[in-house]
């Protein structure tokens, strides 16, 4: 037992200092913060609720993006790879794998959703959601915007 203890030690470390995954996550943990301050700001909560969305939000962001998002990611970026070569049968795999994320996403969504009722006021928890609507509209017109300016700043060379 000490002997696996140390092992997942070991291995834990060297997932932590690793430095690309030491940045993806602290990518992640700043657009985390971004949108929960973006919730925060354009949202009324009293203290209580703050707290109680605040515990709420960090857990089923962390949840979200450690068993839908990076594996989704991971599934994308091998289809990517693969594309041209896959065979019927791993299409078919992947459509249903894929399937299986967005569904497990919802189902997060949707504990969250019911987490924040029993503590929060509905009329604000939808309001929480239109909020977290809104920023992801920011985000992808922040992110179109980018890649328009990188594509100009190509052109000009």
């Amino acid at each position: 037992m000490k002997k696996l203890n140390g092992i997942f030690i070991l291995l834990s470390i060297l997932i932590v200092s690793n430095p690309t995954y030491a940045q993806k996550n602290r990518r992640f943990e700043g657009f985390k913060e971004m949108k929960l301050n973006f919730i925060l700001e354009n949202t009324e909560l009293n203290n209580t609720e703050i707290e109680s969305f605040k515990i709420i939000f960090e857990e089923s962001e962390n949840k979200y993006h450690n068993e839908v998002w990076v594996l989704k990611r991971k599934l994308r970026k091998n289809l990517t790879q693969a594309h041209d070569t896959i065979s019927s049968e791993s299409a078919s795999k992947y459509i249903n794998d894929y399937y299986q994320f967005e569904q497990l996403g919802m189902s997060i969504k949707n504990e969250r959703n019911q987490a924040l009722l029993k503590s929060i006021r509905p009329k604000v928890v939808l309001r929480i959601l239109q909020q977290e609507k809104e920023f992801d509209e920011v985000m992808f017109k922040r992110i179109r915007n980018r890649s328009k300016e990188k594509q100009k700043e190509k052109e000009k060379e």
